[in-house]
């Protein structure tokens, strides 16, 4: 099955900070995922890679509608 969102090897840095490391995900079509993690574990960081909200830098993302 095609993937319906697919990210991989991203990696995110604040000043001081690695926000994610190596993060690489896919989602087929009819599956429900969630990211569950402490204060801090990027959760937020990586919804807003997801939605192609901040830059990644050296990443390969693939969308399709």
């Amino acid at each position: 099955m095609t993937d319906l969102l697919k990210i991989q090897n991203i990696r995110k840095t604040f000043p001081g900070v690695v926000a994610l490391d190596d993060i690489s995900l896919s989602i087929a079509p009819g599956e429900i995922h969630t990211l569950l993690g402490e204060n801090g574990a990027g959760k937020s960081t990586t919804f807003g890679v997801l939605d192609f909200a901040i830059n990644t830098g050296n990443s390969e993302r693939e969308r399709k509608p």
